[in-house]
């Protein structure tokens, strides 16, 4: 017995993936390759025998069902929800509880092929958005800089599942300054922040490939190209950090594809819809599953590579000073506090109590019977010489 049964997505990889497995990751950076590949066979795995399962016993007729564990990976579209709403409420403890803007960066066409090779340097588009909103914000009053507190969001996808790098930035709408005063911002110029963003954004990457001169000419020639800076949209006011962190569910951790927007599939060809935002038309595009596959991989990010950076009051080292702070020097008394973190067995002992199973045989109470825990994927390597049992320092410093 499965709570949720397999979807579209899990559909069309079980019955395609081995047969465009090559070519699909023949197209793909050496970066994203194995993490892809990774997130595929997980996916595939998700909610069967593989993966783990509780098994339960009814207490009238002695019948055993199971109920299977998830993959819980981001890439997979019944798991990535929970993942973003996971997301939100670890973020929703970071987050001060004041006024937000949301604004989006978007890096030109002309830099999309060099970030599809180079994944590393997404992390620097983050800290150029982020930047940005400092400096922009910084500008609010001359004689004492405010500080806002920035998260900056990378996703690489657009609607319709082409490469697309933008930025989205939560922003405090006010900062700290100097002298201990909460100072609200309530103009967000478009100009500024375009021309802001393009010199952040190049200045970065040009530091970063400082040898590369192929990238430096394809860099410099984008002052030209743009002369007004480029594009960024102030979007969304939040009046708290409630409402911002249901942002963070919408934005941050969330897969680039929704299974609703999956219209048709025949078994070769994936129709998919979505919204173009130059016209605010909704469209569809049918694509082949190698094609569909394709664009859907390229979006999964490298192993141990973050998408959601943290700048200003909401800088880690500093996040708890800075909450001290604006609690006096603000009218914000109310703040949201860091929630603590479940480990995966608490997490799993709440979900497994949670659960209220009838017997689908005789509609008898189920009860617990089996924990089968998903089988180890890797096999510690064996090889080289033994390694040195660690020390307790603790134990060595007792007297004897």
């Amino acid at each position: 017995m499965d709570v949720r049964s397999p979807g579209l997505l899990h559909t069309i990889l079980r019955e395609n993936w081995s047969r465009v497995k090559e070519t699909v990751l023949a197209r793909l950076p050496l970066a994203v390759k194995a993490a892809a590949e990774t997130a595929v066979e997980k996916a595939l795995r998700c909610r069967t025998d593989e993966m783990g399962f509780a098994q339960y016993r009814c207490a009238i007729c002695n019948a055993t069902h199971k109920v299977h564990f998830s993959c819980k990976s981001r890439f997979c579209p019944s798991c990535g929800k929970a993942r973003a709403q996971e997301g939100a409420a670890n973020a929703q403890g970071r987050l001060l509880n004041v006024e937000h803007r949301h604004l989006t960066f978007s890096v030109p066409a002309e830099l999309r092929p060099l970030l599809f090779e180079r994944r590393d340097l997404l992390s620097i588009v983050a800290k150029a958005a982020a930047l940005t909103t400092l400096h922009a914000v910084g500008t609010r009053c001359r004689a004492h800089p405010p500080m806002p507190g920035v998260m900056a969001t990378v996703h690489t996808y657009g609607r319709d599942l082409n490469f697309h790098v933008h930025v989205h930035v939560l922003c405090t709408a006010g900062g700290l300054r100097a002298d201990n005063v909460w100072q609200p911002v309530k103009i967000y110029p478009a100009g500024q922040y375009r021309r802001l963003w393009q010199y952040y954004l190049l200045k970065l990457l040009r530091k970063k490939l400082k040898g590369d001169r192929r990238a430096q000419w394809r860099i410099g020639r984008l002052h030209t190209v743009y002369p007004s800076g480029f594009i960024v949209n102030v979007m969304s006011h939040y009046r708290n950090g409630k409402q911002a962190a249901a942002y963070c569910c919408r934005y941050t951790g969330r897969p680039p594809l929704s299974e609703k927007r999956i219209t048709a599939y025949d078994g070769r060809k994936v129709t998919l819809a979505f919204q173009d935002y130059r016209d605010g038309q909704d469209k569809t595009v049918e694509l082949s599953v190698e094609e569909f596959l394709f664009r859907l991989l390229q979006h999964v990010w490298p192993r141990y590579q973050r998408d959601v950076h943290y700048y200003g009051l909401y800088q880690p080292a500093r996040r708890k000073a800075n909450v001290t702070k604006v609690v006096q020097a603000s009218r914000y008394k109310d703040q949201v506090r860091p929630i603590s973190p479940l480990s995966r067995r608490e997490r799993l002992i709440n979900a497994m109590a949670a659960l209220e199973l009838r017997c689908t045989s005789c509609g008898g109470h189920l009860v617990f019977d089996h924990l089968q825990l998903p089988e180890k994927r890797y096999v510690q390597s064996t090889t080289g010489p033994p390694r040195r049992p660690r020390t307790n320092k603790a134990q060595l410093a007792l007297p004897m």
